[in-house]
């Protein structure tokens, strides 16, 4: 245990040696170490993604009024309030640089409605893509658009 301690101690000591140092102690010291072989960075494969515009359409589901204002988040941010139900709103979505590795979020939270029964329930929700669609639930629907 004192062993590997010790040259794992003694490791450090060399790297921040060989940092410090200037000519020829620098390659003697750092050789032979697992980080001193790193790879080079791989050169860009691709392009960058072009930028891409998507029809981006929220709906919520039920009859009546919605009890709740509906949330909403794409391209732009929002609420809607006191609106009847079915309900929907349809955006066009640019995704841009590092959005199409990381994604594009969109989000509507759709609040209440009012069931058969009277009672208070989460609406749903759906979310679309270009006529297809992505996500669909109760309550809240999220999609990452890349």
């Amino acid at each position: 245990m004192v062993k590997s301690h010790y040259i794992a101690g003694f490791g450090l000591v060399l790297a921040l040696a060989g940092c410090g140092s200037s000519g020829a102690a620098a390659p003697e010291a750092t050789s032979g170490s697992p980080t001193s072989s790193a790879p080079a960075a791989a050169p860009a494969s691709s392009a960058p993604a072009e930028n891409q515009t998507h029809t981006v359409t929220f709906e919520v589901l039920g009859k009546g009024k919605a009890m709740q204002p509906i949330m909403y988040v794409a391209d732009e941010d929002g609420t809607a309030s006191g609106v009847d139900l079915p309900w929907s709103k349809t955006f066009k979505v640019e995704v841009v640089g590092a959005e199409h590795q990381v994604g594009h979020l969109l989000s509507i939270v759709a609040g209440s409605s009012q069931a058969a029964n009277g009672r208070l329930e989460a609406a749903a929700c759906r979310i679309s893509v270009d006529g297809k669609q992505v996500a669909s639930g109760k309550g809240t629907c999220e999609y990452k658009l890349t």
